[in-house]
């Protein structure tokens, strides 16, 4: 008798039936029947007598079950015992980041992934308004975020390294009235059709209190928070866009021009995001140091 064949015997025991148990174990139904026929022989004593379409223990059975039950549950935590030598548990860290910022700090973060094998790093990509706020829920560790902050519960240590924020830039279809001016001020845009990014990025949340501020309302005719989905609609729908210059030399959609935005909000900066109350791990430390080699 070995451990497979007594997890055959309780399953057919617990179900009360060869094919449910088979299921169960994911074995054809013939080798649950053959194992538990081998089980008996080598025992000497039948194990089950059928019952209409169940099956009961005999009382050779019910003793297998019961000293049986108790020989797996044993055999079970010793492997896990033994698993459990030498392994490490993984340090996980929630690194919140948007689209841009993956794309640009990708490498560091690469880099970081591959000399720490017990780390887990898992990336929360969102717009950094929306990431704010997971911070402050705890949802995520730390982000790599734009300023300004808006969430109270949280800080933003600026970055001072080769990519440090993003420039604003307006881009239209080449054949929209704007598309010939060498910048555009966001007072330009009044009336002006406007595909934007949703209010969980700072340019999304942005836009409507600065056109505000300058006396109108945006017409803001789709949102979106993806930057290439709203790249491809602005020729369809004769609208433009406020997008970080940056994904300029990323774009593939042809018949666009990119102009620069002239404006108080037309430069974001960006930095390293935690919760006021954050103590640092040495792990997170080293992905914080290999972020700013960028």
């Amino acid at each position: 008798m070995d451990i497979r064949q007594l997890n055959y015997f309780l399953a057919v025991a617990d179900t009360k039936n060869y094919s449910h148990a088979a299921k169960s174990l994911f074995v054809t139904q013939p080798t649950l029947s053959q194992s538990i026929k081998k089980l008996e022989m080598e025992l000497n004593t039948t194990l089950f007598n059928q019952n209409g379409r169940q099956l009961i223990l005999t009382e050779a059975g019910d003793i297998l079950y019961s000293r049986g039950s108790q020989l797996v549950s044993d055999f079970n935590q010793i492997v896990s015992e033994i698993q459990k030598i030498n392994h490490e548990d993984k340090e996980v860290i929630r690194l919140g980041l948007t689209s841009l910022f993956a794309i640009q700090f990708m490498t560091q973060i690469s880099a970081f992934i591959a000399t720490h094998a017990n780390v887990e790093v898992t990336l929360i990509q969102e717009g950094s308004r929306k990431l704010q706020d997971l911070l402050s829920e705890g949802k995520i560790d730390i982000g790599l975020l734009s300023f300004p902050i808006i969430n109270p519960n949280i800080k933003i240590e600026p970055l001072n390294t080769s990519t440090n924020g993003y420039q604003v830039s307006v881009v239209a279809p080449s054949d929209h009235p704007l598309s010939s001016k060498e910048s555009i001020h966001l007072a330009n845009l009044k009336g002006t059709k406007i595909a934007s990014l949703t209010e969980h990025y700072m340019l999304g949340e942005m836009l409507p209190r600065r056109c505000r501020a300058l006396g109108f309302e945006p017409n803001i005719v789709f949102k979106h928070s993806d930057w290439e989905i709203l790249l491809h609609s602005l020729t369809n729908l004769g609208a433009v866009t406020l997008l970080p210059k940056e994904f300029q030399t990323l774009s593939k959609v042809d018949g666009l021009t990119w102009i620069d935005l002239q404006d108080k909000n037309d430069f974001y900066p960006i930095g390293i995001a935690y919760r006021h109350d954050t103590i640092f791990t040495p792990v997170v430390e080293d992905l914080l140091q290999l972020i700013k080699t960028n």
